[in-house]
């Protein structure tokens, strides 16, 4: 080892500080040798002439990475031990390990040699003081730093090429499975009708809610699928939306959706994942994969939900329909504000829909902007869509209620394979029960609770379709 003659009786008073870290807790699994390499450096520390009970090895760093001294409490214990001036030597394979921050390596050789600190590694004893070991730890600390963009645009570069071949896994939406390196539709006919079911739901009804309140009040799940596990569990809002916004259902491969910044927020360092607009995605494939919608259809679906979110612009955006007996409900401006009109219903039983704008009132700067009656506006818009009403536009609504008759249609075939499925499972039940040993009670019982949870889980389901009024057979 070069350099041995830095060492000094100064130092061997102090203690020795062997610090121990993998950036990765898989690192710390599957290299443990590379953590025992790093550990029996406080062998060579006593070796030096340290007394064993002055050397301590830092192991609280395991599994962190070296980019960042947040969260790393072993280095921080480590630089507020040096700043003491109770640490003779700091040893380490490489000064990598202690950081792979410019700031954070340049702070601690800043300290180091202040206090007359030594730091080893496997090569070499430098001496912080001393220019050309100073210039020499620079250089490491830079490379180190460096050594992560490197790696880092390498990955990312490969993942790029990737990509732009359509061969990049990504994880597969619910309602698509992997067959090889392909994307197809899921085999399972139940998952691929709920996904389907899903769009048309939004198709008609447009609003999240819509979807998701006809999925519960017709008592429908909505599969997911995690580790290759499926599940079926109640629909929700986020849900709804985030299979909207997945270009994959619309039969497109993308990369670079969400782009990702470090970011200083309260004086900690934060990862900030920024959408990219459609027209600067880095990648985009259309037609990689069988779809269960239209690219037109993907993009007017990216429209209406900007149009429809909660951070809408209250004059350029048509608004979503609202629920009630008001028939513009959630779709009105205010004139003179400009702020989207609210509804009250007064009377018995709410029989007197009244649009209403209280944004001056809310804010304080007077009564109500506007305040009408729902006859004063429904009646004359209903008399011109009545008047409206070519051959044409009563065959486009026509074609209306094909749409929502089909979807009854999926509605009571989504219920046939819930059905389906159910009395398969039951099935399955009995069998493992009837090959089961008759002496082997403790197997036996659990398979005929299993057994018996099935058919309790029929019997259920064929109550909630009564109650539901759908009209579905059982197979």
């Amino acid at each position: 080892m070069m350099g041995l003659d830095k060492l000094r009786a100064e130092h061997k008073v102090r203690r020795a500080f062997v610090y121990v870290r993998q950036s990765t807790m898989a690192q710390v699994h599957e290299h443990r040798s590379s953590t025992e390499r790093q550990c029996g450096l406080a062998q060579l520390a006593v070796d030096l002439g340290w007394d064993p009970a002055q050397v301590e090895v830092v192991l609280g760093d395991l599994g962190c990475s070296g980019k960042f001294s947040e969260d790393r409490d072993g280095f921080q214990r480590l630089a507020t031990e040096v700043s003491l001036g109770r640490v003779g030597a700091i040893f380490a394979t490489e000064v990598s390990r202690l950081a792979r921050s410019s700031s954070d390596w340049h702070r601690l050789i800043e300290i180091a040699g202040l206090t007359r600190t030594l730091l080893l590694d496997e090569q070499a004893v430098f001496e912080p003081r001393d220019p050309n070991d100073r210039l020499v730890l620079g250089m490491k600390g830079t490379m180190a730093e460096f050594e992560l963009v490197w790696l880092r645009q390498r990955m990312d570069e490969g993942k790029r090429h990737l990509a732009r071949q359509g061969r990049l896994w990504l994880p597969p939406p619910v309602g698509y499975v992997y067959e090889g390196e392909r994307l197809v539709f899921d085999p399972d006919e139940e998952v691929r009708r709920a996904v389907s079911l899903l769009f048309a739901r939004y198709r008609a009804g447009g609003t999240c809610l819509e979807v998701v309140r006809n999925f519960h009040e017709h008592g429908l799940r909505f599969p997911a699928r995690c580790g290759g596990k499926l599940s079926w569990g109640h629909l929700t809002r986020e849900r709804v939306r985030r299979a909207l916004t997945n270009p994959r259902y619309a039969g497109a491969f993308v990369h670079g959706r969400t782009h990702t910044d470090t970011v200083l927020e309260e004086g900690r360092r934060r990862q900030r994942c920024q959408k990219v607009p459609t027209a600067q995605w880095p990648v985009l494939l259309q037609g990689a994969h069988p779809a269960y919608l239209s690219w037109e259809e993907f993009m007017a679906n990216q429209k209406r939900l900007s149009e429809h979110g909660p951070s809408r612009k209250a004059v350029s955006s048509p608004g979503a329909p609202g629920g009630g007996a008001a028939l513009l409900a959630g779709m009105l401006v205010c004139g003179r504000c400009g702020s989207r009109l609210t509804v009250s219903y007064g009377g018995s039983g709410g029989r007197y829909p009244t649009y209403v704008c209280r944004n001056m009132q809310l804010s304080g700067r007077g009564k109500e902007c506007v305040t009408v009656t729902r006859r004063f506006l429904d009646d004359p818009i209903v008399a011109v869509v009545l008047g409206a009403l070519t051959r044409e536009h009563l065959q486009a609504a026509t074609e209306v209620v094909d749409q929502i008759e089909q979807q009854e249609t999926d509605l009571e075939q989504q219920w046939k394979l819930r059905l389906e499925r159910a009395h398969y499972e039951a099935k399955r039940a009995e069998r493992q029960y009837d090959a089961c040993e008759p002496e082997n009670r403790v197997v036996a019982r659990t398979l005929e609770k299993r057994w018996n949870d099935a058919l309790v889980e029929i019997e259920k389901l064929e109550r909630e379709l009564k109650r539901t009024g759908s009209d579905g057979e059982s197979s």
